[in-house]
């Protein structure tokens, strides 16, 4: 499905949405680098208006892809059982060493713990 073209004023108000932070893990977007994410896909049934999109960063973006919120939680879940299994040796020596640990911690978007920045 075509993509409307966003004029500068729905970027803004998008942007907006989340004083200017990536509505999924929280970053910093400057408004030149944001992507408007569509919360449900065009192909999914997703419309193309602004309650439908979020701001997003580039790899959020791009790891989210068409796929739902609570898909795209659950893919981000696996993550470190995927980065830690067979022939992940590099995360295992971070471990060892205290670099980085698995928490077991629920992935949680920053637009549902800042539900007050919302427009």
């Amino acid at each position: 499905m075509a993509r409307k073209q966003l004029s500068k004023q729905q970027r803004l108000l998008i942007h907006g949405k989340f004083n200017g932070k990536c509505a999924y893990c929280g970053c910093d977007i400057a408004y030149k680098d944001m992507q408007a994410d569509h919360i449900k896909a065009l192909n999914n049934g997703g419309v193309d208006g602004i309650a439908n999109m979020n701001p997003a960063c580039r790899s959020c973006n791009h790891y989210k892809s068409t796929l739902g919120i609570e898909r795209f939680r659950e893919e981000l879940s696996l993550l470190p059982d995927r980065l830690s299994g067979k022939g992940h040796i590099i995360f295992g020596i971070a471990e060892r060493y205290g670099l980085v640990k698995k928490t077991g911690a629920k992935v949680q978007f920053h637009f549902e713990k800042n539900q007050e920045c919302e427009t």
